[in-house]
Parts: C-alpha cells; sequence; structure tokens
C-alpha cells in the first residue's frame, strides 16, 4: 500500500505533541512513533543533522528546561568523541552531569533517538513511570533521529541453477555495514540484497563479495546451498562448489561427517555443523563486541567456563582471524552448549529443496535464521505423521457422547461439513521439532506449528510505503449474531499511551461489505464469526478470498473455525500476515485466545510471538497457526522489544522470575536486554529466556509497574496492569 516512493528519501518527522507539550516522533516507514516531552510547548525547528556522534536521518532544535522520557529507559551520555562519561539506568539514582558538550543517546525507543546539548550541564532523575533530564531554563537541545529500517539496496538477477545461485549469494555479505564484532548489533547488518531468477544471470558489473579471506564449500545443490546462505552472509563468505568445508586464510575446516559430526544422511551432518558455528561465532561476538564497558552475562560464562580467549585482543582483529580463534578451540560444540549454553535463537526454517525457493534465502539470511532442508523421506515421513495425527480434521472438539452433533453450536463451523476435509489438496507435515523460539515452513502445504513464509509475504512487508496518516487502522467484524458479545474486543486494540488507532467494528456485513473490508489499506482485520468450505459466512452467503480483488489489509486474525485456507488467499493475494485456525475451534476457548491474541498484538507482539506464547500456554492453542511473515506487527512495543514474564513461589517464598525476550522488527537478534529486577545484576543479548531471579513482592511490584507485559503464572495469562503482587500470590498458591 502507497505510493512506491523511494525509501531513501523518507525520514523520521518531527512535530509538536497534540495534547501536551513536547515533540512527537515518527518514523514513517517502519510506522513507530515516539515522545520526548517538555516542560512547556515547543515549536520544533529543522536543523543539521551533523554532531550526534552517530548518524541521523533528521533532527530539529527546540528550547525546553525539561526533557521526560515516555517510559523508564536508560540514557548513556557521550562526550563528542563518543566516549561514555554516564550512564543513567532506569532503576538508578539520580545523575549530575557538569556543564560540557554531550550527546545524550535514548535506549529501548522505537528508532534511534539522540540529544544533543552544548555547553550545558544538567541532572537525569529516573522516576516511577519516566525519566527527567533537569537543564537549566530556556536551554537549546537538537534531538536527532534514525530509522531502524532496513531495505535490500538491490536485486541481483541470477537462475536457479546453484552455481549461479553460489555467485549471487557470495554478494549477501557486502549488506554487513561493518566486519567487527559490532554487528552482532542488528543495526549494524543491512538486508541482503533480493534475488530474482531469469534464464541468465545478470549481477552487477563489479560487484565482488567482501574481501575477508573467508570462502565456503558446499556441493552444488540447492538442499546444500540453502542451510550455508545465512552464514555465509554472517561470515562474508565467497561460496564455491566443493566438498563441504570453510576455508579461512588458507585454513581449511571440514564441515558435517569430515568435521566429526553425524546426521542420518550427509547433508542433515552438515546442517548441524553449519548451525553450531552460526550460533557459536556470534555468541563469541557478542562477548568480544565493545559496549560501554558493561560486561554481559554471556561474558561471565566464558570465563568462568575456562575458555581460552582473549576478548582484547580478539576486539581488534580480522574477521577471520576471530573466526579461526574460535573454531580452534580445543573444545567440541558440544562441549561449548554445556559449558557456556547455546545461545537462544530466533528462527529455524524448513526449505524445500527447490530452484524456486531460492528467492526466500535473502530472508532468512536477513534473520540469521537456523536453515533446514528436509529430505524426501524426512517429508514423507512428516506428512504420514501429521495424517496421523489428523491434523485439519473435523473436529478439533474432543469430548463425551453428543459432543460431534454438537458440532456447530459448540464449534465456528456453521456448516455440518469441515473445511478441514477439504485441504486435502494441501500437503500437511508433522516436521521435526526446533530449538529455536520459532519455526518457518517453505515450501508446498503447512507444517504443524511452523508459520508458513513465501517469498511474496516478505516482500509485501518490504514493499509497504510511508502512508499519510499516522494511525493505527483497526476493523473488527463480527458476522454472527451469537457472537456478538464479542464486540468486546475492538476496546482492547487502542489501550495504548502515545498511540493513536482508528477502530471501526463491522457487524452482520454481506459479502460485498466484507469485501470492501479486505480490499480497503488498513493495518488491521480481527474476523469472529464461522468461515466454511465456501468460505466467509456472511449475511447473504460466503465471500471466498478469491472473489476479493488485491487486498489492502496488512495483518489479520481470523477467529473461526478452518480459517487457514481462507488466510492463505489473503496472504497470497497481498496480506503481510495473519493468525489462522486448522480445524474446529471450541467457541468458548475461541473467544479467550482471541481476545489473548488481541491484547499480545496490541502490546506489540509480532504475530508468531504471539501465536507461540498461545500454542504453548492455552488449551486448544494448538489449533492456531500463522501464515506469512511471522515477524509483522500490528503496534510498536514499550520499551524495545517484547517480552512475558513467567511467575512462581520458591521454596524460600519468594517469587521466581523468569523473562522471555522475543526479537522484533526494530530490535532484532543481538539486541542489549536489561532486566528491571533488582536482583538481576547481568545484562543479556536477545531474544531468549533469561533467568530464574529470586524476586521479592517489593521488587515485582516495581517491574509490573514500571512496563505493561503479559505475565505467565499457573498456567494463565495476567497482564501487569491489571493484577497485583498479592493477587498472583494467591492464585499461584491456589494452582499448587
Amino acid at each position: 500500500m502507497g505510493d512506491g516512493s523511494d525509501v531513501d528519501d523518507i525520514v523520521p518527522r518531527f512535530n509538536s505533541a497534540f495534547g501536551c507539550a513536547g515533540l512527537h516522533v515518527r518514523d514513517p516507514i517502519e510506522d513507530v512513533r515516539t515522545q520526548l516531552f517538555t516542560d512547556g510547548p515547543v515549536d520544533p525547528t529543522p536543523t543539521s543533522t551533523g554532531g550526534f556522534v552517530y548518524p541521523v536521518d533528521s533532527a530539529v532544535e527546540v528550547t525546553a528546561t525539561r526533557l521526560r522520557t515516555p517510559f523508564l529507559l536508560n540514557i548513556w551520555v557521550r562526550d563528542l568523541d563518543g566516549n561514555v562519561v554516564a550512564e543513567c539506568n532506569a532503576d538508578g539514582s539520580p545523575v549530575e552531569v557538569p556543564a560540557g558538550s554531550y550527546t545524550l543517546e535514548f535506549n529501548s525507543l522505537p528508532m534511534k533517538l539522540y540529544a544533543r546539548v552544548d555547553d550545558a550541564g544538567f541532572h537525569v532523575v529516573p522516576g516511577g513511570e519516566s525519566v527527567d533530564l533537569l537543564f537549566d531554563p530556556d536551554t537549546e537541545i537538537r534531538v536527532g533521529a534514525r530509522s531502524f529500517h532496513s531495505q535490500p539496496g538491490r536485486t541481483l538477477t541470477t537462475t536457479s541453477d546453484p552455481r549461479d545461485l553460489m555467485d549471487a549469494v557470495s554478494l549477501f555479505g557486502n549488506a554487513m555495514k561493518t566486519w567487527s564484532a559490532e554487528r552482532t548489533f542488528p543495526t549494524l547488518r543491512g538486508h541482503p540484497p533480493l534475488l530474482e531468477l531469469a534464464d541468465e544471470p545478470d549481477l552487477p558489473g563489479g560487484a565482488t563479495p567482501p574481501d575477508n579471506g573467508i570462502r565456503l564449500t558446499v556441493p552444488a545443490a540447492h538442499g546444500w546451498l540453502y542451510p550455508a546462505v545465512p552464514l555465509a552472509y554472517w561470515l562474508g563468505a565467497t561460496v564455491e562448489p566443493g566438498e563441504p568445508a570453510l576455508h579461512v586464510d588458507g585454513w581449511t575446516y571440514p564441515l558435517g561427517i569430515a568435521g566429526g559430526y553425524d546426521g542420518d544422511t550427509r547433508r542433515e551432518a552438515f546442517e548441524r555443523h553449519v548451525r553450531d558455528i552460526l550460533q557459536f561465532t556470534f555468541q563469541f561476538d557478542c562477548a568480544v563486541r565493545e559496549f560501554y564497558d558493561v560486561e554481559l552475562d554471556v561474558e561471565r560464562r566464558i570465563e568462568s567456563a575456562g575458555l581460552r580467549l582473549d576478548l582484547d585482543r580478539l576486539a581488534e582483529a580480522s574477521l577471520a582471524d576471530r573466526t579461526r580463534t574460535y573454531l580452534e578451540l580445543d573444545e567440541s560444540f558440544e562441549s561449548l552448549e554445556e559449558k557456556i549454553g547455546r545461545p537462544d535463537w530466533r528462527l529455524t526454517a524448513d526449505v524445500e529443496a527447490e530452484p524456486r525457493r531460492a528467492t526466500t534465502t535473502p530472508f532468512l539470511a536477513r534473520d540469521l535464521a537456523v536453515v533446514r532442508c528436509p529430505s524426501e523421506s524426512v517429508i514423507a515421513n512428516a506428512t504420514r505423521e501429521a495424517t496421523n495425527r489428523n491434523v485439519f480434521t473435523r473436529s478439533g472438539v474432543t469430548g463425551g457422547p453428543g459432543t460431534e452433533a454438537a458440532g456447530s453450536a459448540l464449534t465456528r463451523s456453521s456448516s455440518s461439513s469441515s473445511q478441514g476435509e477439504t485441504t486435502d489438496r494441501e500437503r500437511v507435515l508433522d516436521l521435526p521439532e526446533v530449538e529455536s523460539m520459532s519455526q518457518a515452513w517453505v515450501g508446498e502445504g503447512f507444517a504443524v506449528g511452523a508459520a508458513k513464509a513465501t517469498t511474496r509475504s516478505y516482500l509485501q512487508r518490504l514493499e509497504k510505503r510511508a502512508e499519510g496518516s499516522s494511525r493505527i487502522g483497526v476493523d473488527v467484524v463480527v458476522n454472527d449474531a451469537e457472537m456478538a458479545e464479542e464486540a468486546d474486543v475492538s476496546d482492547i486494540y487502542g489501550t495504548r499511551e502515545h498511540l493513536d488507532f482508528d477502530i471501526d467494528l463491522h457487524q452482520g456485513l454481506t459479502t460485498s461489505e466484507l469485501t470492501a473490508v479486505f480490499e480497503r489499506d488498513t493495518d488491521f482485520v480481527h474476523y469472529i464469526g464461522h468461515v466454511d468450505p465456501e468460505g466467509f459466512d456472511c449475511t447473504d452467503g460466503h465471500l471466498d478470498v478469491g472473489r476479493v480483488g488485491e487486498v489492502g489489509v496488512d495483518t489479520f486474525v481470523l477467529n473461526a473455525c478452518s480459517s487457514y485456507e481462507q488466510g492463505r488467499r489473503l496472504v497470497d493475494d497481498g496480506a503481510i500476515a495473519g493468525v489462522v485456525t486448522l480445524n474446529d475451534v471450541i467457541s468458548s476457548m475461541a473467544t479467550k485466545i482471541g481476545r489473548t491474541i488481541a491484547r499480545l498484538l496490541n502490546y506489540g507482539f509480532p504475530v508468531g510471538a504471539a501465536t507461540n506464547l498461545v500454542q504453548d500456554t492455552m488449551f486448544s492453542g494448538e489449533h492456531y497457526a500463522v501464515v506469512g511473515d511471522s515477524n509483522a506487527t500490528l503496534a510498536q512495543s514499550t520499551g524495545g522489544a517484547p517480552e512475558v514474564k513467567y511467575v512462581d513461589i520458591g521454596d524460600n517464598g519468594k517469587f521466581e522470575v523468569k523473562i522471555k525476550k522475543f526479537a522484533n522488527g526494530t530490535h532484532g537478534t543481538g539486541s542489549l536486554f536489561t532486566p528491571q529486577l533488582d536482583t538481576a545484576e547481568s545484562r543479556h543479548i536477545a531474544p531468549g529466556e533469561f533467568g530464574t531471579w529470586d524476586v521479592a513482592d517489593e521488587s515485582l511490584a516495581e517491574a509490573l509497574n514500571s512496563r505493561m507485559a503479559p505475565i505467565i503464572a499457573d498456567n494463565e495469562f495476567y497482564w501487569s496492569n491489571n493484577v497485583s503482587v498479592s493477587e498472583l500470590r494467591s492464585r499461584i498458591r491456589n494452582f499448587e
């Protein structure tokens, strides 16, 4: 949706805040916004983007005595050389900064935001819900912003021949903005170029792979190449045909079976070895990177394990030197996992070893995905497993006598037949489990528990452009009178400070009216009603998405029985992603799950993360799945990437807290995470699951009050803004 204007010409926009004193900043590319509040009204004046230590896309000048952040966050104060001279923690004490010239860096916002002052001193004072920066009266303050957006710089035209694809993949590393260990920060990893398949390769003249001294050789076959693509991007490696091996400045490191790995096939052993190199070299570079003299949890684990790594020396070493040092450690990756742990990983993608799947590899490389190419025998077995589990068949409802007869009264199918009965045209797979936080399937059919990813869904997210309105459009459709009470789900959306929503509630739509909802440019549609083999149940018949023109909605939830097929078609015809059901769902559980998904999306969870939480936590949650790009979001999260707290009570009577931190579009793999708990002493690399911490009641209360986040206790969802510590304690004890 949009006019196709050049993203490079679109920059964050500053305006006076509406309804309060301060600055409103919007990044129209990522469609996120933030605010800084001031002691009085300000009139932002455009100014130079220079002098902020780090690059900014746009900047303004204001005169103020106080800046206030929109929530509790950390602030780093830098001198003009970029050195950190003061660190102000959200849960710390006030900090006084003497007069001088500084750049202030605000952490955990949906864009990079900086403030520049000259010849000024100030105080930084954390409060209960925000941080105040107090200046002398009428201080001139420059504020600059930079988008987190990463757009492919070009499209490479090549053929589907594996050797031609190797030449193209060898150029992916040119998107990296540095080869230092700092490229573990997601903002320093540019998006690889897109791939377009043609009859003849047409790579840019003069384009060469990065000169890193690293080559990656693999057999010239799609099933061997695809798993190697993210590693080639990460290391800036030149990919060539040959026996599986990594070549670093003339030193050869065999991969797969030749490197001591086991697997049912040579390729499976290779995939596991490539996975380990990708994950552990990333983890080691996270420990090496220089970040404000702050010790990370991974550094402590490396030190405790007694690994012979000179992190200070490696910080100055070349990529090839660092990589060889890691691979020459006198430890197997299995031993390293026991000693320092395997990093939690964002995504594992299972990809058909077909030529046309090559166009998804730039997006998988962007996410540093672990890629597997299941063999034909694995796929055949996975298909049999799914058939035995009866994944798509009616019914998802189980119970005693009369359950099946109750049919549509208990579930969201208005037909005596099932959408599931028509899905024999869709291959269904039950693939091997993954250790990552999410899973995607790139291929024909649907994989249980995995998002169905396509090149088109990824492209649709990239092609989204700045639109005229900064408001988030939500359409809630309730197309069954018996479900009218569920219209209150519309009250969930828009309950966010500093974000503007336009919410439209529709009830009892005709086929033409529902068509109009799907065709118009809107951010999100939440559908509540019935879906049958013929399509969406409307007041005058059924609407099949095949009759809809170009789909304008970006993301959606189809909370109806067996909505997978219609959701897949929405993505095929223009949507980015959506949540669908695989079979019939019990209406009472569908109501509960629908409201939970709505809350998670409203608070900034990507559709994939929201669905995974529902799958893992709620009864009938396994019947929900994602079609399209699982990274898609409805709204930005508060405080960086979204998180969920798992709360229990330990033997000592204190709360035991674990935190699961997800990645999103603005805070990807490698982001820094600081738990806002007084017993959490280290910082961590997100995404991942962290803890357990023993937390006193008072500390947990402060954490709940500082930021809205979901809580899972006694296998139930709670929300930090409407549950007290005493209530949590009581409910956990009752559950036990």
